[in-house]
Order: structure tokens, then sequence, then C-alpha cells
């Protein structure tokens, strides 16, 4: 036996979701779960139930392993022509997130899980 809540005639069960612990959801999870929230409104309950926070805290592990591998490449096939050059690198590491996260964002974390 549970608690319920009527409302115009329907019993609704007073659900309680005990808040997960010592899950960091990161940058990547943090976006995945604000989109599941807005796409799929209806299966966040389901989410909510399963543990949204950790299924958030594998999409951002998976988002950064590609960001790391993607970033590598785009490293290897653009050799810089001044690698003592600070903004040189800069800005191939940034052209190479840059990439990298349109990718991650596409096709990892605007996606249902």
């Amino acid at each position: 036996g549970g608690t319920y809540t009527e409302v115009d005639g329907i019993l609704y069960p007073n659900l309680v979701v005990k808040p997960e612990k010592n899950v960091v959801v990161g940058k990547y999870g943090t976006i995945w779960m604000r989109f599941t929230e807005e796409k799929y409104s209806m299966d966040i309950w389901n989410f909510t139930l399963t543990g949204i926070a950790s299924k958030g805290a594998e999409v951002n592990e998976e988002a950064m392993e590609v960001l790391d591998t993607m970033v590598q490449a785009y490293l290897k096939k653009h050799k810089p022509k001044n690698p003592d050059s600070t903004m040189e690198m800069w800005r191939l590491r940034e052209q190479a997130r840059v990439i990298a996260e349109e990718f991650i964002l596409e096709d990892i974390v605007c996606r249902f899980h």
C-alpha cells in the first residue's frame, strides 16, 4: 500500500524518487538530460525511476571519449607550421574541439538513449 492523490475522480500514486548520490553528470550529461526532458517528456518518468543521472553520466563519458579521440585525430592530420607558437596550437586545438563538439551534440547528446 502506497498513498494516492485524487484528481477529478482519478487516483494518482504519490511517487517519491530518491536522488542519486555521488553521480557526476558533467557538461554533456546535463545537456542530454535537458534535451531528453524537453523532447521526450513522457519518457522522462521511466528515466527518473531508473536513474536519469546515471544515464547522463554514461552519455557524458561517451561524449568525452569521442571528444578526446576526435581532437587527437584532428591534431595528427593538421600539423602546426610552428609547433612552438602557443597561439597556433591553441587555434588548432580550438578548431578540433569545435568540430568534435558539433558531432557530439548531434550524434551522441541529442538522441534518445
